[in-house]
């Protein structure tokens, strides 16, 4: 056996070690890694803050409902600039807020224990119980389980959990500098309303100590620590101590610039939601400068994400989203990163998972061959911009010494289902000879994982397939018979292992359709039928092959 794998150049081999830039000489710091929008946000960051010692990027989703493939550009988003700023020497702190101390308004249709999750509406995520009845609550099953799906590409911030935050009472003093403001906030705010806040409005919200809804009659600021309010649902009326409290919170707007001082956030993204003119970064920004004296973070701004077939933007509220879990069923981590990565963030894009799964799969395989082949004469720029997303879009941001061969997914997509999904049957059947390699292997297996789970869970009906299990009867005319009797002729008579497929197809148009007289529409009705039940299957002659000469027999 032959060793099946190649040493890139010089140039690639290091860029698992430091950055490449377009010369290798020079402070690495001096310029951009590369064109890459991640890299020029990092450079961006370092000049427009260049005295940080450490560099904190943030980032935060309400767990709502189940934490979906859109929810997790924001995350990655963060993910390729912090690992910018490391590339640049720079030290860093990835920060994720769990927002789970936001409200339960309506109860997502994709869940179970309907009636029980309408019995809690009004209350706080983090205190609604599980609908699964596994986790402590409704947002930590959201929590838990993607968490658990970020590791799977590599992304390991440091988690917080603002529900925590919030019932420590650990921000009463930020409360208090908000409250003692609402006029300046409010002001800020106005500025972007058709109609003025309220005289009585203030910057936070509170849940009720007796039945923690957030129903509040009246809610006011005494003064000092006091807070009161009436709940309009169970009557409850109190004062409480903000240092004490276990339900008061800042509503977003004010609540988001706040962190951004509290915990010193040097960058973070939006969603194109909170990017307008007046929009939640917008008024956040002069909120942050106004009342506590500090910056915004530097700011990216990233679009939605919809999945080919869907119905536009995701929803967690009304159920209909694709997770990162159920991605991962049918990509492989890096690809997922890398769909990602070669994508501007302020621009939509659409997942697939019908059959443009394997047209994904056939781009990243000719992009990855690129990096470690380059074309000779290939522009530096260009190589640089390519080897630097695909880094990105490593789970470990390694890149191997070596190039490692990979299976044609679509092609092993067919072998799968001639081997029934037995993915140990197809590695020794097709692959032993030619992935022999301990790289090679590992990687065939965890590709083919994700082939017979794309098979599975969303390929088109038109590309699934089962190989017949014995001889179908067919009633058949006598050119039909004739036809599959040459058919039969061809496949005793030829070397199935070593013919091109090219030269099988000419053969079955000039042994088996002109010989017979067979319209060649027909002919392939009634094989695909014989051998897979259908009237219609993969390409014939490398089904044919990939059949081999024993079962293909035995069928017709």
């Amino acid at each position: 056996m032959s060793d099946q794998t190649s040493t890139p150049p010089n140039q690639q081999s290091k860029l698992a070690k430091k950055p490449v830039q377009d010369a290798n000489e020079g402070d690495a710091s001096s310029r951009p890694l590369s064109k890459h929008w991640a890299d020029q946000t990092a450079f961006r960051l370092t000049k427009q803050r260049p005295e940080q010692e450490t560099y904190t990027c943030a980032s935060g989703i309400t767990p709502s409902g189940t934490v979906h493939i859109g929810n997790f550009r924001e995350l990655i988003t963060v993910d390729l600039v912090v690992r910018s700023l490391k590339m640049l020497g720079k030290k860093t702190r990835f920060i994720f807020s769990w927002d789970d101390f936001d409200t339960l308004r309506k109860v997502p249709v994709n869940l179970p224990n309907q009636e029980m999750l309408a019995k809690h509406l009004r209350q706080s995520i983090s205190r609604v119980p599980d609908p699964y009845e596994k986790d402590s609550s409704y947002a930590a099953a959201n929590i838990s389980r993607f968490e658990q799906e970020i590791g799977a590409v590599g992304i390991r911030p440091e988690f917080i959990r603002q529900s925590e935050k919030y019932s420590k009472s650990e921000y009463a003093e930020q409360i208090r500098v908000a409250l003692e403001n609402r006029d300046k906030i409010a002001q800020i705010l106005n500025k972007y309303r058709k109609s003025p806040l309220a005289d009585e409005w203030l910057p936070t919200a509170i849940y009720c100590s007796k039945c923690f809804r957030d129903e509040i009659e009246y809610q006011r600021y005494e003064g000092e620590w006091n807070y009161s309010y009436k709940c309009s649902t169970c009557q409850n009326e109190e004062t409480v101590d903000i240092r004490k409290t276990e339900h008061l919170k800042l509503n977003w707007r004010t609540d988001w610039a706040m962190r951004w001082s509290y915990e010193s956030v040097d960058f973070e993204p939006g969603g194109k939601d909170h990017s307008s003119q007046g929009g939640s970064y917008d008024t956040g920004k002069q909120i942050v400068q106004e009342i506590w004296g500090k910056e915004a973070p530097v700011y990216l701004q990233y679009d939605f994400v919809m999945v080919k077939g869907g119905e536009g933007k995701m929803s967690s509220s009304k159920g209909k989203l694709l997770s990162l879990s159920q991605a991962l069923i049918a990509y492989e981590p890096e690809i997922v990163r890398w769909i990602f990565a070669s994508q501007k963030p302020n621009k939509d894009f659409t997942l697939a998972l019908d059959e443009d799964v394997i047209k994904a799969y056939e781009e990243y395989d000719r992009f990855e061959y690129q990096v470690y082949h380059p074309k000779e004469g290939a522009k530096a720029d260009k190589l640089l911009m390519s080897q630097r997303v695909y880094q990105l879009s490593q789970c470990d941001d390694q890149i191997a010494k070596t190039y490692v061969k990979k299976a044609a997914f679509r092609e092993l997509c067919n072998r799968l289902q001639i081997c029934d999904g037995d993915i140990d049957r197809a590695y020794i059947k097709y692959y032993s000879k030619d992935f022999g390699l301990e790289a090679e292997k590992a990687h065939f297996y965890k590709r083919a994982k994700c082939a017979w789970g794309w098979i599975s869970n969303f390929a088109p009906e038109s590309f699934c397939y089962r190989i017949s299990g014995e001889k179908v009867e067919l009633e058949l005319d006598e050119t039909q018979s004739k036809a599959v009797e040459l058919l039969a002729d061809l496949v005793r008579n030829t070397d199935l292992e070593k013919i091109d497929a090219k030269d099988l197809n000419q053969k079955i148009y000039d042994d088996v359709i002109r010989g017979a007289g067979i319209d060649s529409k027909e002919f392939f009705t009634v094989i695909y039928k014989k051998l897979i039940g259908r009237p219609q299957g993969p390409r014939l002659p490398s089904f044919l092959m990939e059949i081999g000469e024993e079962r293909l027999l035995a069928l017709l």
